[in-house]
């Protein structure tokens, strides 16, 4: 499939250029380093002022849904075991997505904090990323393990935060799940794409989704500042002065 293999091109060369880039002032393998707000460990992007964590609410919209899921090795688990107990960027994605602005988008982003978590401590232990594939018949287990190949193959991954890649046995196991979430699938007519709407969401630890974003709001600096005032409200990060 011409436009799978140009997908994982990108997704590998965007690894590759993570893990030659210049190392920090710390070394070549940085620190955890808490003492700055967790929107600085990435480069900063023309798209607005990142707002400064802990100084403004994110309350609960809802609770994540649950449902029947299988990761990359074909292991069968509840979708739940991914959203509770850690706080979650959750990302609905299909492999063959070759829209700039849709699924490489999102991964791109993610890859960005993925990258920075190795210099926080708190995002190691307290976050994790979770991308879940809406078009099962194309992404199994295998297929799916081959996209993400360029993450699970990171020489660093232990000093990352953990990022799971999941899909379902079948669209009736999907079904459920897009409908909580809200996330509308079609097939295109005449194309192997689909027509999606990108969304990524941010879960806390209770489970409970705190936001939900689109196409512009995918600033990975925007993302680090809400998942930084969850870990503040719940104390991982202590209390910050006003």
């Amino acid at each position: 499939m011409p436009v799978f293999a140009a997908i994982v091109a990108i997704f590998s060369a965007v690894l590759l250029a993570a893990l030659t880039s210049p190392p920090g002032p710390t070394g070549e393998h940085a620190q955890p380093q808490e003492a700055g707000p967790l929107a600085a460990l990435v480069p900063a992007q023309e798209t607005g002022e990142v707002p400064s964590a802990g100084n403004y609410a994110l309350p609960p919209i809802k609770f994540a849904g649950d449902g029947a899921v299988v990761d990359h090795t074909g292991r069968a688990h509840r979708l739940a075991k991914f959203t509770t107990g850690r706080i979650t960027l959750l990302s609905f994605i299909f492999a063959n997505c070759s829209d700039p602005s849709g699924c490489p988008l999102a991964i791109g982003t993610l890859f960005e904090i993925y990258h920075a978590s190795e210099k926080s401590k708190a995002l190691v232990d307290s976050a994790r990323l979770v991308t879940l594939s809406f078009d099962p018949e194309r992404d199994t287990p295998e297929a799916l393990a081959s996209y993400a190949q360029a993450a699970l193959a990171d020489p660093e991954v232990k000093r990352k935060l953990p990022w799971s890649f999941l899909t379902t046995r079948s669209k009736a196991d999907l079904k459920p799940i897009l409908e909580h979430y809200g996330q509308p699938v079609a097939p295109r007519q005449g194309s192997d794409q689909l027509n999606h709407l990108l969304r990524l969401y941010l879960i806390d630890r209770q489970g409970q989704i705190r936001n939900v974003y689109g196409l512009g709001m995918l600033n990975p600096r925007f993302l680090l500042a809400d998942i930084e005032t969850l870990l503040l409200e719940d104390g991982t990060l202590g209390s910050r002065s006003q």
